[in-house]
């Protein structure tokens, strides 16, 4: 008996601009009304969106199947990611509990002086982000930390936030270990460190300019704090937690599994398991409680209902929002790009490619676009690579600038987003609105400019040399 050989189906075309952008406005406007209007959470206006955009494509004749495996697809890719999530919420709960994060807040009230705290915070934020490779680990421990010591030291909350998030993202995206820093360069099979390299142009003169901010910006506003403000904070942490040096040990752990190059899964575990042994030996704790917080978080309740909202923090359950928001917003991004609409939309953006200065401002539009509707940092990071490939190709520009430029717009805005995930994030863990910490993510912001600046310039846009076909620092 013969073996069937089942007939493929032609591939569908690219729907029209019209059909693609209907979902884009519904979302826009459900976005817009929900977050700035009735100031709630976007996870279900991310919904709507994707239902719309599932529709359209079935509408148009795509089958059940193709949409499925559209978010499926999406989702499956980012699982890792959400793991981390998931893991980096116990990891905080279990670290206030045992002691680690009050302590290190503890230390850094008695040793930082209050003017220099805000870019000691940046630098620090940073080399944790690139040891670790991960932002949302910073953010998650050491970032907790210090809106603690700032607002002892009378440094609002939002301005402390912005040096934590510039600092981690900054860490992060110039880490070899940082998932975002290794995809953006394979993407294009550009080779990892060169990719790096060519960021630094850009990144450092960004951090530098943002540390020279935050360091006028403490010596400005740091004044407000006295050593009685500063007293109700090492008090309250002395008469709740039982403070020693060998608190310490479970954050050198983890770090020092990272600069072994242990992924970063397991490392953030061992890092849990020793918060859990911490606060059972350390702070009097049972297995029962330990269970608890590691789902709930910490719920202190004192008679300083200001401290207790500081401490009260972490647990599985702090990251279900955000884990959420991931499966909508890739499940809407996943259907638009498996479809072709967002292909079309990009295509349609990609109009003043004359120049180089156009092109970079282009490529970092498109990733901004990106994220904003998608709210999904990897796809603003592949789509718009494997849109622009080309024409810096036919520019005869090494595609480094191209990764540089998509780090730009798509890592470094995602914190700056309400709806994103990183955003969220940083917004829940932190206990600081987006809109109000990221004017002061002043590196976030300020390195897209001064990417496109250099486009314009034509500062550090190395070009491909006539007799080669290829450009140099391929893998």
């Amino acid at each position: 008996m013969k073996k069937r050989i089942p007939i493929k189906k032609a591939p569908l075309p690219t729907p029209p601009l019209w059909l693609a952008l209907i979902p884009i406005v519904v979302t826009v406007i459900l976005l817009g009304f929900s977050v700035f209007v009735l100031d709630a959470q976007p996870h279900f206006s991310l919904f709507l969106g994707a239902a719309t955009a599932g529709l359209c494509a079935y509408l148009y004749g795509f089958s059940w199947i193709n949409i499925r495996d559209g978010f499926k697809n999406a989702i499956a890719r980012t699982i890792p990611s959400l793991i981390i999530l998931l893991i980096i919420g116990m990891l905080v709960g279990v670290w206030i509990a045992s002691g680690i994060v009050p302590a290190i807040m503890y230390f850094g009230l008695k040793l930082l002086v209050p003017q220099w705290f805000l870019p000691l915070i940046l630098i620090l934020c940073s080399v944790m982000a690139l040891l670790t490779g991960s932002s949302w680990a910073t953010i998650g421990t050491i970032g907790v930390a210090a809106i603690g010591i700032g607002e002892a030291f009378g440094i609002p909350p939002a301005m402390t936030a912005g040096a934590v998030v510039s600092g981690s993202f900054f860490g992060d995206k110039m880490s070899p270990m940082s998932d975002s820093t290794n995809l953006t360069p394979s993407v294009l099979g550009v080779n990892l460190y060169s990719h790096i390299k060519n960021m630094l142009y850009t990144t450092l003169p960004s951090f530098m300019i943002s540390l020279v901010v935050f360091t006028i910006i403490g010596f400005t506003v740091s004044g407000n704090a006295s050593a009685s403000d500063v007293s109700i904070y090492t008090d309250y942490i002395q008469q709740h937690f039982n403070l020693t040096l060998w608190l310490l040990i479970p954050p050198f752990a983890v770090i020092i599994l990272v600069i072994k190059k242990v992924p970063a899964i397991p490392s953030l575990i061992v890092g849990v398991l020793l918060g859990g042994a911490a606060y059972i030996l350390l702070q009097g704790g049972d297995i029962a409680e330990l269970s608890d917080l590691i789902n709930t978080g910490v719920k202190m309740q004192t008679v300083n209902d200001e401290m207790d909202l500081l401490f009260s923090r972490g647990g599985l359950e702090s990251m279900y929002s955000v884990v959420i928001l991931a499966f909508v917003s890739l499940a809407f991004g996943g259907i638009m790009n498996s479809t072709g609409m967002l292909h079309r939309i990009v295509l349609k953006m990609s109009g003043l490619l004359k120049t180089v200065g156009n092109l970079t401002a282009t490529v970092i539009g498109t990733s901004l676009f990106i994220n904003l509707i998608t709210a999904n940092q990897y796809l603003a990071i592949i789509l718009p690579g494997q849109m622009f490939e080309e024409n810096y190709r036919k520019h005869k520009l090494k595609l480094k600038n191209l990764t540089s430029a998509l780090e730009a717009g798509g890592t470094l805005t995602a914190p700056l987003i309400p709806w994103n995930s990183n955003g969220l994030f940083v917004s829940l863990t932190l206990g600081v609105p987006v809109v109000q910490y990221a004017p002061y993510a002043i590196l976030c912001w300020l390195t897209l400019f001064i990417v496109i600046a250099f486009a314009y310039l034509d500062i550090k846009i190395e070009k491909t040399p006539k007799h080669q076909e290829e450009p140099e620092d391929q893998q």
